[in-house]
């Protein structure tokens, strides 16, 4: 089955594919200067770098690998308001990218659930879920998980709830 997951943030982890042909990864959706730039101009509320990019990077694999799920972590705590505005247009995005390949279903799963599937903690540290990450793709030899950050690591746990979770829905 195949599944786009996402740990969406300014750095947006990402997992996707099937099977053997599982990649996963890192956008880095803007630099700290480019945040800063648009700020100044205002951008960061009227048209985020940030939200195009992360349109234009789920649409692309929407297109090629016509996932039968999206799945995101749900994050239902935040702390300032531009925060909030932020994770609410992240989601968008990736809503409006998915018009290209309507047959998506989208699924978001909270952190602690997320956390609490993946190591038995729902207050789990970041190196816990590398280390369970780690021990279930163990024999997955196409991801180099030196290279994967803790948001890759994260799209990752969620392709894993996913796969066990969504398989059974027709």
């Amino acid at each position: 089955m195949n599944l786009l997951t996402l740990d969406l943030g300014t750095k947006t982890g990402w997992a996707c594919g099937a099977g053997e042909n599982l990649f996963a990864g890192t956008w880095n959706l803007s630099t700290a200067r480019e945040i800063s730039e648009a700020a100044k101009a205002r951008l960061d509320r009227r048209c985020d770098p940030r939200i195009n990019r992360l349109f234009d990077h789920v649409r692309d694999i929407v297109w090629r690998i016509k996932p039968k799920f999206i799945v995101f972590e749900d994050v239902q705590f935040s702390t300032f308001t531009c925060q909030t505005q932020l994770w609410s247009s992240l989601r968008a995005a990736v809503w409006l990218a998915n018009t290209a390949y309507p047959m998506a279903t989208f699924e978001c799963v909270p952190v602690t659930t997320l956390k609490k599937f993946t190591t038995g903690q729902g207050s789990a540290t970041k190196e816990t879920m590398r280390r369970c990450v780690e021990t279930h793709f163990r024999l997955n030899s196409t991801l180099d998980f030196k290279k994967l950050d803790d948001n890759a690591i994260d799209a990752l746990a969620l392709w894993v709830w996913a796969e066990r979770n969504l398989s059974r829905t027709p």
